[in-house]
């Protein structure tokens, strides 16, 4: 399968396989994904939590001064729900490696094992796990699963793998020798390990599954807190170097670009780099530095203008003290909001550019109206 992967990608574009590939998996969803993996049914009785709550409505978006197209959108969110929850699962469960869905003894998916599993684009097991309650597998008599979709993701780690522990500790069901699963990708990240070199992390019992490795558990917690949870960013702050985070009073302004080799980027960089120079900006690529440095830039940078992507997400390292942000949109139906939530509740200046079609079909490019760029910019400098 992965041959037939790399093949295709030679042959299309990724961002058309994308594409493609998310319009079959929602036909599987709804055909024979139904017949081959069943759901676990729970009850509200089965949770030891399970609320809904707004996030829109913690902390209110100001929104006036955006694109029109963000403003309907962001107050759309206002009537939009995010469920938090807790489950312990006190029967033996298969956890595959693939995904890190959670199957029950009689191979049903038991949904809750994965904090966003209804999304149309995660895959369902293989086949193959459901033959595997008769193989010799590694078994743990208490386990705490922190998969989750996403998980790789330098975002999604912070906000939906760290914040499970936060939450879980929150409730006082971790100890140092509680079992906690990752997968073997998320582990060899160079944020994982950055953040492992801190006490709350690395003295922890991690169980790293590796691919193709089939887990049992006879005890396990399944957990989603609220996405975009304001207590846990000072804590995530917490556990960075203090030489990383140290404000050095350079008020830098910063203008974090991408490679034409990503998925998303500014077709036309080179004019809207050269406009953002013009107003004081450093140019700089999160790709190209470490963790730490990416850190130490943040924590110092007064204005940051980028485009929407997860290094904006550190954000939260600059803390306390003051920021304005430009988010740069390519053109989309949907517009995603974490990072307007995010910046609103540190009480960062927010505004947000939306692009327009680029010309390399499929390349993920879009173009930056220079004279609307300087204006966003010189808007926010001026807030």
């Amino acid at each position: 399968m992965s041959s037939v992967k790399k093949i295709l990608k030679q042959i299309f574009p990724v961002v058309l396989l994308k594409r493609a590939h998310l319009e079959y998996n929602k036909l599987r969803i709804k055909t024979i994904d139904k017949l081959l993996f069943p759901e676990k049914s729970f009850q509200q009785a089965d949770f030891r939590i399970r609320r809904d709550d707004y996030p829109f409505r913690l902390i209110p978006v100001v929104l006036e001064h955006l694109d029109e197209r963000l403003q309907r959108q962001f107050r759309s969110n206002d009537d939009w729900t995010q469920d938090e929850y807790l489950l312990v699962y006190n029967q033996p469960c298969l956890i595959e490696p693939h995904y890190g869905w959670a199957l029950s003894q009689d191979n049903q998916l038991i949904y809750p094992s994965l904090g966003f599993s209804r999304v149309p684009y995660l895959p369902k097991p293989d086949l193959a796990a459901k033959g595997m309650w008769s193989q010799p597998l590694e078994e743990f008599e208490e386990l705490v699963s922190l998969r989750d979709t996403g998980e790789e993701n330098y975002y999604h780690f912070y906000n939906d793998v760290l914040a499970k522990l936060f939450f879980l500790e929150e409730q006082g069901l971790l100890t140092p020798q509680t079992p906690l699963l990752i997968a073997d990708a998320l582990w060899r990240k160079p944020f994982f390990q950055y953040f492992l070199e801190h006490p709350y992390l690395k003295n922890r019992r991690w169980v790293v599954q590796q691919k193709g490795q089939y887990i049992r558990s006879r005890k396990t917690y399944f957990c989603k807190p609220l996405t975009h949870t304001p207590q846990y960013y000072a804590r995530i702050l917490d556990m960075v170097r203090p030489a990383d985070r140290a404000i050095t009073g350079q008020e830098r302004r910063i203008f974090i670009t991408r490679s034409p080799k990503r998925l998303r980027f500014i077709e036309n960089g080179a004019e809207a780099e050269q406009v953002c120079r013009e107003l004081g900006f450093e140019v700089v690529d999160f790709d190209e530095m470490t963790l730490a440095e990416q850190i130490q830039t943040m924590a110092n940078s007064r204005y940051v203008v980028g485009i929407h992507g997860a290094g904006l997400y550190n954000m939260i390292f600059r803390g306390q003290q003051p920021m304005g942000l430009l988010e740069i949109y390519p053109p989309a139906s949907y517009y995603p909001f974490h990072y307007v939530l995010v910046a609103t509740q540190m009480g960062y200046a927010y505004d947000g550019l939306i692009g327009q079609p680029g010309t390399q079909k499929f390349s993920g490019g879009f173009y930056v109206d220079p004279a609307e760029l300087r204006q966003r910019i010189t808007a926010l400098l001026q807030r």
